[in-house]
């Protein structure tokens, strides 16, 4: 073990340069004492505290801790006892977070900028059950990271929280030489934020299809392991807000009713000021942004958000909120920022003044989008020059816009524009992600902050068992992010805790120093935690890594992942050499890291396996019926009645229920032909209330529609999906596959006409076949996917509310690899 501490050091330490040894502990025994100095902080009584136990649990040794040191006994001098054998032209080069470890005339200083108070007692906040509050938690601990530096320097490791992610290795002598001065690159580092929210994650019975059943029980943290945890790994003290505005400032609440004019003029011709959930705003209102300015003028002011009309009773518990930030939400404004991020979902205002703010020449939506956001952020940042603003580049606007100009310099751009690291090995993805983190860093002075997402395994029903071990990527795009910006925030999935454990402990690692060696992360991780079976486990994770490299590069669907990928036999080779990894580490302290892994690890992929199997394997084996399309040149007129002969001659084909497979109570029958300019589907959905539906325009998925999904290239990977709704509007998006971001400013050209009859509607579609890139060409040999949905709203998801022309596809209408055949014929 001593040996594998010393490897460990000199591959990760940073900054560690040749002194004087500093004798600690030797042969069990105490050789130094804890000084503390008069009246230190809180955070440094608690620094000593931790020090002394954890040098006990390597050693053996019980170091004293004194106000003023013994003169006959070696010191360890944490906070104030430190700065006073500092000079001080090297305090000052600490920064938040950072801290100064050295051998100064035979004693050892340990120091960093500390706060104190009793709202920096850390004991007590957690006494109180405190551990999530980014307010309560803000203050200075610049010693006591210090000393976990020390800690981890001396051989501790904290793998994830509580006890079963603790080493302690048996080193009864402890010494220390060299000069350690460190301070974090980003200074907002905050991973898994959401995901531990108190609350249902450490719910021991939770039950979720991605939660191991046994693993919380065996393995399982609480709250206060999980701060602890985050302390020790010397987790931030600073978040920069980067959160959704309008809503949590409550706009529909204030202004819903007194200036409708605020809020966004939706396509039906009402203005989005009657929901508090939604409330999207008019941009290019100039009361829009003097309402905002003055919301930040406040809050930088020190007023109470009540003095904006901004309560802190929660609308739903009806209890108090933010009261340590003056009820101000945390996640839009906190320290010197203020977030304008603008909602999920991003709609656009239609009044006359949006629309005529953008120029024709821009058709692609999320330019307009681009333009209409950054426009106001710019506005804003003018009318407040002195208060620093936040807004994310994000969903329809995370791309600048063609000549959009500089941001005012009191602006800080967060960038949020892929879904998470991994899906970066597709093609030139990394590449383009790039690109577009420079052209943000230009545009923003060179200071961006990110978000990120680690959301893309073991996420739902569908992604239940996949995991995501892709640290080479993780740790590429971070170095791009720190040449760039020192905030981040990662928002990652967390309901396995042996999936996430090495996720979660490379990015604190790699966020406090991006320029760590991340191999010597990995390979004093798989030595540290599984011990003498860290060989075997770690030929496991490297086929695992391997193939999620594999997948994200071809782009696989859940039918390759658990037929091509981790297939039955795969898992059984995991098994079988986890089995011998048992036996390596039998009667160790690594036995039951090894067994986690085996049981939860490997378990969780059995789960996914089991899943798919039980939801879409027996599926797949269900024969899809094939949509013929025959040509005929015949004349059609489009009226919704499908009369012609044309029609007669087309082959009916039915819908099936997405949950069961079976054929919906709601029938529904799809028909097709072509001719040289189009090709035509005829719908015919029966529904005894026809006649009392509503005719209304919505999201797809929210009201009665016909969706088709059209796969022209047939490759499984791309698609192009129309909503038609029965109000006459059409919903048009081009899925170039399921990586790149989905482009809103394609058009099909449709054409198309709705009847309503008593007990169905009919819907007659006319698509041009120039749309798809098939005009003028011979398609009477051709095969297209094709998938034909509809949805019933009146219908609860459970009871039939979707149904398709796919009899394998369950549960989700985009998955082009489960699409009918569309079979051109002659």
């Amino acid at each position: 073990m001593k040996s594998l501490v010393a490897l460990a050091v000199a591959v990760i330490s940073a900054t560690a340069f040749s002194a004087d040894n500093f004798t600690i502990t030797a042969d069990g025994h105490s050789k130094a004492q804890i000084v503390t100095g008069e009246k230190p902080p809180e955070t440094v009584i608690f620094a000593a505290k931790e020090l002394q136990v954890f040098v006990k649990k390597m050693s053996g040794a019980e170091l004293p801790i004194v106000a003023k040191p013994d003169p006959k006994m070696p010191s360890i001098l944490l906070g104030p006892a430190a700065r006073e054998k500092i000079p001080a032209a090297e305090l000052k080069a600490i920064q938040r977070d950072g801290y100064i470890i050295t051998v100064t005339n035979g004693n050892l200083c340990i120091v960093g900028i500390d706060d104190a108070g009793p709202q920096t007692d850390i004991e007590a906040l957690l006494k109180k059950g405190e551990t999530h509050s980014v307010p309560a938690w803000s203050f200075q601990r610049g010693t006591l990271y210090g000393v976990y530096r020390l800690l981890e320097e001396l051989g501790m490791r904290w793998f994830m929280p509580g006890e079963f992610g603790e080493r302690a290795p048996d080193i009864k002598s402890l010494t220390f030489a060299g000069d350690i001065r460190e301070s974090p690159h980003f200074i907002s580092r905050t991973v898994g934020y959401w995901s531990l929210y108190p609350g249902n994650y450490y719910d021991k019975n939770v039950k979720k299809i991605t939660v191991m059943p046994g693993e919380r029980a065996e393995i399982g943290f609480t709250t206060v392991d999980n701060r602890m945890w985050e302390l020790r790994m010397r987790g931030a003290t600073y978040q920069i807000p980067l959160n959704h505005y309008p809503t949590s400032t409550r706009w529909v609440e204030r202004f819903g009713k007194t200036h409708p004019e605020y809020f966004a003029l939706l396509p039906d011709g009402k203005r989005d000021c009657v929901d508090p959930h939604e409330g999207h705003l008019c941009y290019t209102c100039p009361g829009v942004a003097d309402e905002s300015a003055a919301d930040i003028k406040a809050y930088a002011d020190g007023k109470e958000s009540e003095a904006r009309g901004i309560s802190r009773i929660h609308p739903v518990t009806k209890q108090p909120i933010n009261n340590d930030n003056r009820g101000w939400p945390e996640h839009i404004a906190f320290g010197e920022y203020f977030s304008l991020l603008p909602h999920d979902g991003f709609r656009a205002c239609t009044c006359p003044n949006c629309l005529k703010m953008v120029p024709p020449e821009i058709a692609i939506a999320n330019q307009r989008h681009s333009m209409l956001v950054w426009d106001y952020i710019a506005r804003c940042a003018e009318k407040v020059p002195d208060c620093k603003i936040t807004c994310l580049a994000y969903g329809t606007y995370s791309i600048p816009h063609p000549g959009m100009k500089e941001l005012p310099p009191n602006v800080t751009v967060g960038y949020c524009g892929y879904s998470h690291p991994a899906s970066l090995y597709y093609k030139n993805a990394f590449e383009r992600y790039e690109k577009l983190v420079t052209q943000w860093s230009s545009l923003s002075h060179g200071n961006l902050a990110f978000w990120q997402h680690y959301l893309a395994s073991n996420r739902d029903q569908d992604t239940a068992g996949m995991p995501e071990h892709t640290p080479e990527m993780y740790v590429k795009v971070l170095r791009l992010m720190a040449k760039h910006g020192n905030h981040v925030f990662c928002e990652q999935m967390a309901d396995s805790i042996m999936f996430e454990l090495y996720n979660r402990y490379l990015l604190l690692k790699m966020f406090y120093n991006p320029q760590l060696d991340e191999q010597a992360i990995w390979n004093d991780f798989l030595a540290r935690f599984y011990g003498p079976g860290s060989g075997l486990i770690g030929e496991i994770y490297a086929d695992i890594g391997a193939k999620n490299v594999e997948k994200i590069k071809q782009n696989a669907s859940r039918i390759d992942y658990w037929t091509k990928l981790y297939t039955a036999d795969a898992l059984k080779s995991y098994h079988v050499k986890a089995a011998e990894a048992a036996k390596k580490a039998a009667g160790t302290p690594y036995e039951k890291a090894v067994s986690a892994f085996d049981k939860y690890y490997l378990g969780l992929m059995d789960v996914g396996l089991s899943n798919f199997n039980a939801t879409l394997g027996e599926a797949l084996k269900t024969p899809n019926p094939d949509l013929t399309c025959r040509y005929d040149s015949s004349t059609l007129a489009l009226d919704g009645k499908l009369d012609e002969p044309a029609w007669e001659k087309a082959i009916p084909v039915q819908m099936y229920d997405i949950n069961t497979g079976l054929t919906n109570a709601m029938k529904t029958e799809v028909r097709s032909y072509y001719d040289d300019q189009n090709i035509y589907f005829g719908i015919t959905a029966y529904d005894p209330d026809a006649k009392k539906l509503k005719r209304v325009t919505d999201e797809p998925g929210l009201m009665d529609a016909i969706e088709i999904f059209v796969d022209s290239q047939h490759n499984h990977q791309g698609y192009y999906q129309m909503t038609f709704d029965l109000a006459g509007k059409l919903d048009e998006r081009h899925y170039i596959d399921r990586i790149e971001p989905v482009r809103i400013d394609w058009r099909s050209h449709a054409k198309w006409q709705v009847v309503i009859n008593e007990g169905s509607y009919v819907m007659e579609i006319a698509m041009p076949r120039k749309s798809f890139e098939a005009a003028g060409r011979d398609l009477s040999a051709e095969t297209w996917g094709v998938m034909v949905g509809r949805t019933v709203s009146a219908l609860d998801v459970s009871k039939g509310r979707f149904s398709c022309t796919s009899a394998k596809l369950r549960r989700g209408f985009h998955q082009p690899s489960l699409f009918n055949n569309l079979i051109f014929t002659k």
